[in-house]
């Protein structure tokens, strides 16, 4: 005698609004998930451009650096040199020196020869001192790395964002694996849990995507 089928074991047949509401959950979550490919594509190409910026700024400012020590390495050389004439009392070479004096170097020194500095003990030891020489490109310096600051702050935003986007379309990938699979289930105690997480997933999902700002 052949034992009978657990009743319990029977297949629970679906409601007729299950699969409507699968394949509009699918669809709608399809959307989503291109929407938010779409946006981190988007923040990403501005993360690159601006990290981009940001070397550029600080490699240019590296550059006028060393241009510029290079630079203030020649003036304290001439310095030297015309400081050495004249205490050698070689009025005519320091000329040679001091004639020869240009861009930030010459009202440099102009200052610092109008306090005396070869009587005067108050004076400052040399035309380098803060006030009297100003090296070579230091604006220039200076406004390229608050630009390449204002890029890497900006470059963490857009980051950020981007990385919200793709962690938003992990999830509705996994809503879509949810969504799909439920109504391959048999029994209605698995099926409906699963959609049912399918649509909680989602709506954490859209509430995130939501809040997140659009390149």
């Amino acid at each position: 005698m052949k034992d009978e089928p657990d009743p319990t074991d029977a297949p629970d047949p679906k409601a007729r609004w299950f699969d409507a509401v699968c394949a509009i959950l699918m669809a709608i979550t399809t959307l989503s998930t291109a929407w938010c490919s779409y946006q981190n594509s988007r923040w990403s190409g501005q993360t690159s451009d601006l990290e981009t910026r940001e070397d550029g700024l600080e490699r240019d400012a590296m550059e006028m650096t060393l241009e510029s020590r290079q630079l203030q390495a020649a003036h304290l050389q001439l310095v030297m040199n015309a400081i050495d004439a004249k205490f050698a009392g070689d009025e005519k070479l320091a000329r040679f020196y001091t004639d020869r004096f240009t861009g930030e170097l010459k009202p440099a020194w102009e200052k610092w020869i109008a306090l005396d500095p070869f009587n005067a003990p108050s004076a400052p030891p040399h035309p380098f001192a803060p006030g009297f020489y100003t090296p070579r490109f230091e604006q220039e310096i200076q406004a390229a790395r608050t630009e390449a600051a204002k890029a890497s702050a900006r470059t963490k935003i857009t980051g950020k964002n981007a990385a919200g986007y793709l962690s938003n379309t992990v999830i509705f990938a996994t809503v879509l694996f949810f969504a799909g699979t439920a109504g391959k289930f048999d029994h209605r105690n698995v099926r409906e849990p699963s959609l049912a997480f399918a649509i909680a997933l989602f709506l954490y999902a859209a509430v995130r995507m939501l809040m997140l700002p659009v390149a």
